[in-house]
């Protein structure tokens, strides 16, 4: 292989890494407007420019390799039940909701606590990635693994923190969440 083609190959994987960085952007974006936890939403807002921060520093490796970054978006990671399970979840909620004198619907909170999940486990996924681009840009010869590895190294640590906050504060949400979802639950 030319060190053109180990370039190209590299801009190939770093693009995958964009793609979900862009795609995380959007994501980003939906859940400050969604949670409706003040603490969380501010979190979001500096890990959005994390995000757009990481995104640069892609592109500089990209641009630096000869390649375009991608405007393409990732399919993100997703935890997700059965969509029967969900749909029947929903319809009764609704019906009860509806029934009910206190017209109370555990749906919303049940969902937040689908969504804080789904958060982490796209920044696993994220951290992932970052190592394994750290790893592959060590082993590909010829790269300037002097300008490129401290880049992944940053974004890398972005994503370990957020994700380490998302943890510390999950035991809160669940404390915040839980009740209300239990207590509709046991009527």
């Amino acid at each position: 292989m030319t060190q053109n083609d180990i370039n190209s190959k590299f801009v190939e994987f770093i693009n995958e890494v964009y793609a979900a960085e862009n795609a995380a952007v959007d994501r980003i974006n939906s859940r400050i407007e969604e949670t409706p936890f003040p603490e969380l939403q501010q979190r979001l807002r500096q890990h959005l420019q994390e995000t757009i921060s990481q995104q640069n520093r892609l592109s500089q490796i990209i641009f630096k390799l000869g390649g375009e970054p991608t405007d393409a978006k990732a399919h993100l990671p997703e935890l997700k039940p059965p969509m029967t399970t969900m749909l029947k979840k929903a319809i009764q909620d609704t019906v009860k909701s509806l029934s009910d004198e206190n017209k109370d619907n555990p749906l919303p909170e049940e969902l937040e606590l689908l969504r804080i999940k789904q958060d982490m486990v796209i920044e696993y996924s994220e951290i992932v990635a970052y190592k394994s681009l750290i790893e592959m840009a060590q082993r590909m010869p010829g790269l300037d693994i002097d300008v490129v590895v401290p880049l992944l190294k940053h974004n890398l640590e972005e994503e370990v923190n957020m994700e380490k906050w998302c943890s510390d504060k999950l035991p809160l949400m669940v404390e915040k969440l839980l009740p209300n979802i239990v207590s509709i639950n046991k009527n």
